[in-house]
């Protein structure tokens, strides 16, 4: 009787594990509580529950990522007092005087940056340098941040050195640098990410364009910036630190947050040589972005549970009896299945967990397992976009609006990054029809 016990517990849980979500979703959306007590309702829910157990629960947290977030964000405060944000953001407007072309500039570059640089990574950079273009030219800082939080999601999976969910398949299936640019004498995630992420960037800018997002008149009144230079060159230089370590991270295994830690601790430490101690304080109360961590801790708690019930497996499995054999039924499920499930849980578990679906997809088929892959990482990638918990990067993007008084509901962010979400996921659809199915 003991497995009839288990079986049902089982799926008690995983039933308490999709309410959970489904409260989350409705939380955030109404926006009430706010995030970091969503996120506490989240943990103190699983574990008082018995979902799962204490060290369970570590384990489905990326560490990495929030010790990345908390580097940043406090090397993000340092950026801007350092007064590198006004100069670079004055050099901007007085050599491009093209609304359009200065938005899609930004929005664009960060999304290719995010191909060898983290997501969050890149938003933490672009923020200050949005932020002082913002209050230049008395505009609204929304639009523009979330393009580019939007667009640097979207490289994610271009190369297999980009996000976890890439850097596992990669490992899973032992593909190599090049069979993520040509596989099979075909053009696979690189291409399937990156001409989306173009068409999608123009797109996006010239809507928010047209509806007055940025403009670039005040060129003439435009004051140059007095900075410290001995504060810019360290900031310069422990940035470029930070970024070689990142660039090199997956070949010597350098944890994300190390060198955040690097960055953020060198220039800490140079600040304190000045004995430029209110700078340091300033940095370190503004950039501890506790609240956010939180409810990071409990989305990624979320989404282990979620994983662990086998609930995505469950859904998966019902692609393959709705798909039958033909494959663009099978890879067009795929794709939607995993838009929809990384819209609001973390992807990485997600992927982890399909993997072996993906095993019995092409068996079942007779079909190259990588087809399917591609067809994962896709769904899995764009999707994240679409609300700001389905990817870290958006997140971070929200909550630095809100600390500069701009507040972003979960609808208005949707409002935002659907129009951006819909043209990169069909464009990319399309091109994998064109690529792998026809």
């Amino acid at each position: 009787m003991d497995w009839l016990y288990n079986g049902a517990l089982t799926a008690m849980y995983g039933l308490l594990v999709l309410s959970l979500l489904i409260a989350m979703i409705v939380m955030v959306a109404i926006n009430k509580p706010e995030r970091h007590w969503v996120g506490l309702i989240l943990i103190v829910t699983l574990y008082v529950s018995g979902a799962i157990g204490f060290w369970e629960g570590i384990s489905y947290v990326n560490w990495d990522v929030l010790g990345l977030i908390l580097g940043m964000s406090i090397f993000s405060v340092l950026l801007e007092e350092s007064g590198i944000a006004e100069i670079v953001a004055v050099w901007l407007l007085r050599r491009i005087h093209d609304p359009f072309l200065l938005f899609s500039l930004l929005v664009l570059s960060s999304g290719l940056i995010s191909i060898a640089l983290e997501n969050v990574t890149v938003v933490l950079l672009f923020a200050p340098v949005i932020f002082k273009i913002s209050k230049i030219t008395q505009t609204n800082p929304v639009p523009l941040l979330i393009g580019v939080a939007l667009s640097s999601n979207m490289a994610g999976s271009a190369t297999m050195i980009g996000d976890p969910p890439a850097i596992i398949t990669a490992g899973y299936y032992n593909l190599n640098f090049i069979d993520f640019i040509i596989y099979n004498g075909k053009p696979s995630m690189f291409f399937i990410t990156l001409i989306p992420m173009i068409v999608s960037c123009l797109v996006y800018s010239r809507i928010w364009v047209k509806r007055g997002a940025i403009y670039t008149s005040v060129v003439g009144e435009l004051v140059s910036p007095k900075a410290d230079k001995v504060f810019i060159y360290e900031t310069l230089f422990f940035l470029s630190i930070k970024i070689f370590l990142l660039s090199i991270r997956d070949v010597y295994n350098i944890p994300l947050s190390l060198a955040a830690l690097i960055g953020v601790g060198g220039l800490i430490i140079a600040r304190a040589f000045h004995r430029d101690f209110k700078t340091i304080r300033f940095s370190l109360i503004k950039g501890f972005e506790w609240k956010l961590l939180v409810f990071l801790i409990g989305v990624f708690m979320l989404s282990g549970a979620f994983n662990l019930y086998g609930l995505a497996k469950s859904f998966a499995l019902a692609i393959l009896r709705l798909g039958g054999s033909n494959l663009f039924t099978l890879t067009a499920l795929l794709i939607w299945l995993s838009v929809a499930i990384s819209a609001v849980l973390d992807n990485t578990p997600y992927v982890v967990t399909m993997l072996p679906v993906i095993d019995d997809l092409a068996a079942a088929t007779g079909v190259d397992p990588i087809i399917y892959v591609w067809a994962l990482l896709l769904g899995a990638t764009l999707g994240g976009g679409i609300t700001y918990i389905g990817a870290s990067a958006n997140l971070v993007a929200v909550r630095l609006l809100e600390k500069r008084g701009y507040r972003v509901s979960f609808v208005e962010f949707i409002k935002y990054s659907l129009p951006f979400n819909l043209v990169n996921i069909f464009t990319g659809w399309i091109i994998f029809i064109v690529f792998w199915i026809l």
